[in-house]
């Protein structure tokens, strides 16, 4: 199974941060978009790195057009030697309309549609007559004029996933799913996995064209109890929205949610964490000494083809989250 792991932070960390991690034997590294432009802290990565592969998890897809995006992740494809990894999230509808005043409608299909813009971009500049013509989406001038040089791949596209609907859309198109740090071993398997296959037979595929790639909650640490108190934080947090409800529901906790939610909005932290139990942690996360958590996230193989880690973050202090971080480079690295 291969390991990848996020970057971010300050711009000037980017740099010294994605050497480090290839030097610690990373496949790949991944850049968020949620302060920052996630292809400006791709491109950092790529330039500082000459191995590693590099991705994006995610790029906010529908505030920008399918054209632009493609452009740009050629531009990275080539600037990286053929290591980058193009990972596309819908987000939700307020961040949408709120945050970047554009439409919210029928995500998964417009997502769809979105990727098969983008690979006819692709081959238009490869030098095939193709357009796109569909129903959120009309390209019928692909290319400005002359072939790109070096002719591009088709840069892998990956969508972020956490339900049974999008998923099948993973296995319809996409090259791969990032799953979300919520989604335990059982709901890979049991339900995204057969998603993806009904996704894969739709489209013609087979289900191993789509890389499954998951995202386990890690917290290491030999002081145990804060190691377990941070990731029960994170997964009350998550547990918040709506969105990731059927993963609770899969284990039993659905009637969680209304207290959570009360907690939150009290921001009383203490009863957040008090309402996730021992069971429910251990399913979904990992929390403990370095050699038990390396150990407890062998629950992920023959489910996921790669783990990108990752540490809690809603809670911890900025150094907490710094010595976590350390702490996942060593023992994942290589």
């Amino acid at each position: 199974m291969d390991y990848g792991i996020g970057i971010g932070g300050p711009m000037g960390m980017i740099a010294p941060m994605a050497k480090m991690v290839e030097d610690a034997g990373f496949e790949s590294c991944w850049a968020a978009e949620t302060t920052t432009s996630s292809f400006v802290t791709a491109q950092i990565a790529i330039q500082a790195t000459s191995k590693i592969n590099v991705g994006t998890a995610i790029t906010l897809a529908f505030p920008r057009s399918p054209t632009i995006t493609a452009m740009e992740a050629m531009d990275l494809d080539e600037l990286s030697g053929g290591r980058f990894i193009c990972g596309l999230g819908t987000q939700v509808k307020r961040v949408n309309e709120n945050r970047f005043s554009v439409k919210f409608e029928h995500p998964a299909p417009k997502l769809v549609e979105y990727a098969k813009v983008m690979r006819t971009v692709f081959a238009a500049n490869r030098g095939d007559d193709v357009v796109f013509e569909g129903r959120f989406y009309n390209v019928t001038m692909p290319t400005f004029g002359g072939l790109r040089q070096p002719a591009p791949r088709d840069v892998p596209i990956y969508f972020a996933a956490v339900n049974k609907v999008m998923a099948r859309c993973c296995g319809e198109v996409a090259d791969g799913l990032l799953g979300h740090p919520l989604a335990s071993p059982k709901y890979l398997q049991e339900v995204i996995k057969p998603a993806i296959a009904e996704g894969a037979e739709r489209g013609g595929r087979k289900p191993d064209e789509c890389n499954l790639t998951a995202s386990p909650m890690i917290s290491i640490s030999d002081d145990v109890d804060l190691a377990r108190r941070e990731v029960k934080l994170q997964i009350a947090f998550y547990a918040t929205t709506r969105t990731y409800t059927p993963i609770l529901e899969l284990h039993d906790r659905a009637h969680l949610v209304p207290d959570l939610r009360a907690a939150f909005e009290l921001k009383d932290k203490d009863k957040m964490v008090s309402l996730i139990d021992d069971e429910l942690c251990d399913a979904i996360a990992c929390a403990g000494p370095a050699d038990e958590v390396k150990d407890k996230v062998k629950a992920w193989s023959g489910i996921a083809d790669r783990l990108m880690v990752s540490g809690p973050w809603y809670g911890p202090t900025p150094a907490r989250l710094m010595e976590n971080y350390q702490s996942l480079v060593e023992t994942f690295g290589t």
